[in-house]
């Protein structure tokens, strides 16, 4: 049925001067207001982001445990924001191979954005925990040396 109505709006831009004008408008119309849109939802977005600054945010008794097939990290997050919610954070984890357990010589090997999910009311914390996989096949736990920052906070 939707061939059918493909067929006769196709037959309508041949023979119609009134319809081609119709739907160039409505193209128009419509590639505008789906421009606002995305524009729209991008400015909502930059702004949930900007509420709460990474330096309101404390990461305490941050630790990686290796668990089965990854690692755990496990914290919590302190929200020292006056009035904003914390829905998530985005970390950068940076893990390096450091030689005879010095941190002199270190390689990085990975460098991971991870999204942590979590509900935090302004002037309280959570605890949290989050498993990591690095992707590989050896077992490295007693040389490596976990970095991670705070990429940005989402609010409500």
């Amino acid at each position: 049925m939707k061939w059918l109505a493909g067929i006769i709006v196709l037959i309508l831009l041949v023979v119609s001067e009134k319809f081609r004008k119709f739907a160039g408008v409505f193209v128009l119309v419509c590639a505008v207001g789906g421009l606002l849109f995305w524009q729209y939802h991008e400015y909502e977005k930059n702004k949930s982001r900007n509420r709460i600054s990474p330096s309101e945010l404390v990461l305490k008794n941050v630790s990686f445990k290796l668990s089965h097939s990854s690692y755990e990290m496990t914290g919590r997050i302190i929200n020292n924001s006056e009035k904003f919610t914390l829905n998530g954070v985005q970390l950068k984890i940076t893990i390096k191979d450091c030689a005879n357990n010095n941190n002199i010589d270190c390689i990085i090997f990975s460098e991971k954005n991870e999204y942590i999910y979590v509900y935090i009311p302004p002037k309280q914390a959570r605890d949290f925990r989050k498993d990591i996989s690095l992707y590989s096949d050896q077992i490295k736990e007693d040389r490596l040396v976990w970095n991670y920052s705070v990429e940005f906070a989402e609010s409500e």
